[in-house]
């Protein structure tokens, strides 16, 4: 069995919520906005679920989007950024993910969704009373129970296999009885009161509790690499599919609960111990986390749902973005790669068959060659201020087009893109800390007002990249504290700003 990273490496790695979408848009700033929208960057709100133990300074400035949208003149989820598709030698796809905000219909799960489900999943293995025996004295025995599993039990497992893979977390020899089934019985009763009663009528169904744990012991398991591979043909094409519909970082982020809970689960020694494992795992699902859940245990045991068709299932993400429904191109993936830079690559397809065919099923998306051209009517890159950002994220390129063409026309001079920060008299400007190592900055935008202020923008297209982005944000503002300096989403979604005291923004 692999070892476990650190929950510090999984929090920094994986455990990235989404920007709040209550954010100030930029778009709904008009242009004689006056300087009391020019808010400071402590004004954004945070919303952390990390750890006690997580320092400050690591935590991610970010706000659950959910909550955000029910905020009035918040942004409506509407049209996602589209996936980009990459195209490279060998028959591979590398996927790319902008940042994801969900429709609030998913936070919210509710009973006439699941019964399907549960009636599905008692005809298999009817309710009865849990035979739950839990000894906790030895921590970490991977067993909690001595029983044999049940035939029921046995034949759901040997079928879960088969599609999944082997399992690269020990299997007890009951599901029924360990502390894994019991740990996920328990966190019903702290999860979301808008999925609360939905996952308690379906967590009571037995069946349903142990292809749950099935799916943690092996499907979720692989997470535990630094970059997973998936080489299960089921379980690579499920990847890029549930990946396509939720994005990979909230994808990563119920792998790591899902891990979490087994790791806690099996160091329990007291029903205390197991009861905080249940209630932290229940508090870190939300309505598509859970949706997501529920779909991998569903399909890793088909013979269970005889009246319960696969499109059915995937009815409840169906609010997503994007419903690919599994041609030839999702049907032909042999492995799935995540990429430690936030990107999924695929493999054992014909690679430009396959994007042709997954942006032919997509609403949005820009196929790519290995060269970084585009293909397939992909977007083109605009040049007019300088040579593409990046070949790889077209959408990041045209937002910093876009807003120099915006400046340009508001009488700004000094027009740059991807230059190094510069001062008044255009001398390069360094970072007096030298945080990184990083000695100088180029914001994606730099411009001079009319009235002389300097303007810097930067752009984040990957919530990954956010630390990243927040520290040359405060890199740029060491350097310069005399000029104008922003931080967005590719949505037009503020981040960060810091206007200096006597300056009118904008």
């Amino acid at each position: 069995m692999r070892t476990a990273p650190s929950l510090l490496h999984m929090v920094l790695a994986m455990s990235i919520s989404i920007l709040s979408a209550c954010a100030t848009s930029r778009a709904q700033l008009p242009a004689d906005a006056g300087p009391q929208q020019g808010k400071a960057p402590s004004d954004i709100a945070l919303r952390s679920e990390l750890p006690a133990s997580v320092p400050q300074q690591t935590r991610a400035p970010l706000v659950a989007s959910h909550q955000a949208q029910t905020t009035e003149g918040a942004r409506p989820w509407t049209e996602p950024l589209p996936v980009l598709i990459h195209t490279q030698p060998g028959s591979q796809l590398r996927l790319s993910f902008p940042a994801s905000v969900h429709p609030i219909d998913l936070e919210k799960l509710g009973l006439e969704e699941i019964r399907p489900l549960r009636t599905a999943f008692d005809s298999f293995r009817p309710r009865a009373s849990p035979r739950l025996r839990l000894m906790l004295e030895s921590p970490g025995g991977g067993t909690s129970g001595h029983e044999s599993a049940a035939p029921w039990e046995l034949r759901l497992r040997e079928d879960f296999l088969s599609r999944f893979g082997p399992a690269l977390l020990p299997v007890p020899e009951s599901l029924e009885t360990s502390r894994l089934f019991l740990a996920l019985k328990l966190s019903t009763r702290y999860m979301d009161e808008g999925i609360r009663e939905a996952a308690q009528e379906l967590f009571s169904a037995p069946a349903f509790l142990v292809s749950v744990s099935l799916s943690v012991l092996v499907y979720f398991a692989a997470w535990l690499a630094p970059e997973p591979l998936f080489s299960k043909a089921f379980a690579a094409a499920l990847t890029v599919r549930l990946s396509l519909l939720v994005g990979l970082v909230e994808l990563s982020r119920l792998a790591m609960a899902c891990l979490r809970l087994y790791q806690e689960a099996e160091a329990a020694t007291t029903p205390q111990q197991l009861e905080a494992a249940s209630e932290r795992f229940g508090k870190s699902l939300g309505g598509t986390t859970l949706r997501v859940l529920v779909v991998v245990a569903s399909l890793g045991v088909p013979q269970v749902l005889p009246k319960v068709p696969e499109g059915g299932l995937w009815t409840l993400l169906s609010p997503l973005r994007h419903a690919p429904a599994g041609g030839p191109a999702l049907e032909a993936i042999a492995t799935a790669h995540v990429v430690a830079d936030g990107t999924l690559v695929v493999t054992g397809v014909a690679a430009g068959t396959s994007a042709a065919s997954l942006c032919g099923e997509l609403a949005l998306c820009a196929t790519m060659d290995d060269a970084g051209g585009t293909s397939g009517g992909g977007p083109s890159l605009s040049t007019r201020y300088g040579k593409p950002h990046t070949r790889q994220n077209p959408p990041h390129n045209e937002a910093i087009e876009k807003e120099l063409t915006r400046r340009e026309a508001a009488g700004h001079t000094g027009l740059r893109k991807n230059k190094p920060q510069v001062n008044a008299d255009g001398k390069p400007l360094d970072d007096p800390a030298l945080a990184g190592g990083v000695r100088f900055r180029k914001p994606d935008v730099s411009s001079v007002r009319p009235d002389g202020v300097r303007h810097n923008t930067n752009y984040v297209s990957n919530a990954r990249d956010m630390q990243r982005e927040l520290d040359a944000f405060a890199a740029m503002q060491r350097a310069d504290r005399s000029a104008i300096h922003e931080l967005y989403l590719l949505d037009g979604t503020l981040v960060r700003r810091y206007v200096p005291s006597g300056v009118s923004f904008p």
